[in-house]
């Protein structure tokens, strides 16, 4: 999921009765919710494979879940004691247990969507995929988003918070699909007159109310995208058997960003990608005529795939597909991941190959 899903996640944490259990246990949550994302650094070197290659692995499997709440732990107890509160010293104990809880949440969201999470790194290299919730997800902005601001007071700093949150999601998503700005606008806008309504007395109780009610309603839209994802794909490979198209080797559906209902899919026979969409309950399957070939083995799939330029892809694809294109004395191979399709085919990663 994207950052703000993870922190909000986080936040929420805090503003129930978890952030009273210690001095600092606000902290533990948020930045705990946010630190498997430590390996985006490796983006900042320059070197965007590596990072591709590195994305979700190391800093998310079952040994960060382990060392990531150690280190903040004990992060956090040396700030308390560099900064002591003569009132409230913080509790290692409650420290760690909510580090640990806060860091589970951010593979866990990570796993819902398309891109996948690498579990059991670093172990063994298996990605898992949970295929229900889009990784930029409007509606947990906007249930996690007003569990958090009904509970806080409308100071200037919280109206810049949200200033500079709704600038950056704006931004992102007029990059990757602007026809979804007036949405994600509304959205803002609704996050701002929580934060600005005058209910009752705003306390940490009503608070916690709202941010224990918004954790719960999120994690019960979540089960609902899951419950669907099994359903539409069930009904998805009903058409596709009841058209010829068989078998279906590999099945994934992408869930749509606004709309529970609309999928789009990936399925994979034993020579071909087809890609198409559906909506669900009652939708007709539409497959797109265009079509991708299965990666089989050539020695010049097995000399493209092993060239540094795309190591770190190479550890990310999931549906590999590759063209041979021969100009002139130039033979170059089109690496695909049919997942990235949505009715077009993606750029292709290029590799040339020496004589």
């Amino acid at each position: 999921m994207d950052p703000l899903a993870h922190t909000l996640t986080g936040a929420n944490l805090a503003a129930t009765r978890l952030g009273g259990k210690s001095r600092l246990a606000a902290a533990a949550l948020v930045i705990g919710a946010n630190a498997p994302d430590i390996d985006a650094i490796l983006y900042f070197t320059g070197h965007r494979d590596l990072a591709l290659g590195f994305r979700r692995g190391w800093t998310h499997g079952v040994l960060a879940l382990v060392v990531l709440p150690l280190i903040l732990t004990g992060l956090l107890l040396l700030y308390d004691r560099l900064r002591p509160d003569p009132e409230r010293r913080a509790d290692p104990k409650w420290l760690l247990l909510l580090s640990a809880i806060a860091t589970l949440t951010h593979p866990t969201l990570d796993w819902l969507n398309t891109y996948g999470m690498r579990w059991l790194m670093p172990f063994r290299p298996t990605w898992f995929y949970g295929d229900s919730v889009n990784i930029m997800d409007p509606w947990i902005w906007l249930i996690l988003g007003i569990g958090w601001l009904v509970g806080r007071r409308p100071t200037i700093a919280m109206v810049a918070l949200w200033a500079i949150f709704t600038f950056l999601i704006l931004r992102i998503v007029g990059g990757r699909a602007p026809e979804y700005l007036v949405l994600v606008a509304m959205i803002a806008v609704i996050l701002l007159l929580a934060l600005l309504w005058r209910g009752p007395a705003r306390n940490a109780r009503l608070g916690a109310r709202f941010a224990t009610t918004a954790l719960i309603v999120t994690t019960l839209y979540i089960c609902s995208r899951l419950l669907i994802n099994a359903a539409a794909g069930a009904e998805v490979e009903r058409q596709l058997e009841a058209r010829g198209i068989v078998p279906v080797r590999v099945l994934m559906l992408s869930p749509h960003p606004i709309d529970p209902r609309a999928w789009s899919f990936v399925a994979r026979n034993d020579d071909l990608y087809r890609v198409g969409t559906i909506e669900w309950p009652g939708g007709e399957v539409e497959l797109s005529e265009e079509t991708l070939p299965v990666a089989k083995e050539s020695p010049e799939w097995r000399a493209a795939r092993r060239d540094p330029s795309i190591r770190g892809f190479m550890t990310w694809v999931r549906f590999p597909s590759y063209v041979i294109e021969r100009t002139g004395g130039e033979t170059r191979v089109l690496i695909y991941d049919a997942r990235r399709a949505t009715g077009s085919w993606p750029s292709p990663r290029i590799v040339t190959l020496k004589p």
